[in-house]
């Protein structure tokens, strides 16, 4: 049982680093894809402190983990809607940071959205099992 328990602290300390890590060197999180994968990979910490909208590792650590459970790539949107421009996208699957919530335009019968804390967009929240409580915006 104490393997158990060591194994999920292991991982969950593994995870944390890895997410901090991410939001050091602003890159996209795992799973993630851009719409315009032949743009410049590099990013200098003001231009990514810039796209995430000028949120601080603080607000990053504030965020409440989801899931994609989609069943293809989940589309990021620039607004709450599916007529936004596309963003990118997540795979099915993939763990995403969520910073909070808003009524958007209803997909499948669900008004939510959620706003990505570690990058810029939204994603419909019928599509993300979110993992804890997610505040409004």
């Amino acid at each position: 049982m104490q393997r158990l328990v060591t194994s999920k602290l292991m991982t969950t300390v593994a995870l944390t680093a890895g997410a901090a890590a991410l939001s050091v060197l602003g890159s996209s999180p795992a799973g993630a894809t851009d719409v315009n994968p032949g743009a410049a990979s590099a990013q200098t910490s003001t231009q990514a402190v810039q796209q995430s909208g000028g949120q601080s590792d603080a607000e990053a650590a504030a965020s409440v983990n989801g899931k994609v459970v989609s069943r293809i790539p989940l589309t990021i949107r620039a607004k709450a809607t599916t007529d936004s421009a596309a963003l990118g996208s997540y795979a099915p699957g993939t763990i995403v940071h969520i910073k909070c919530k808003v009524n958007g335009q209803t997909v499948d019968g669900n008004p939510r959205w959620y706003k990505l804390s570690d990058r810029t967009g939204w994603l419909a929240a019928r599509y993300v099992q979110n993992l804890a409580t997610v505040p409004w915006c």
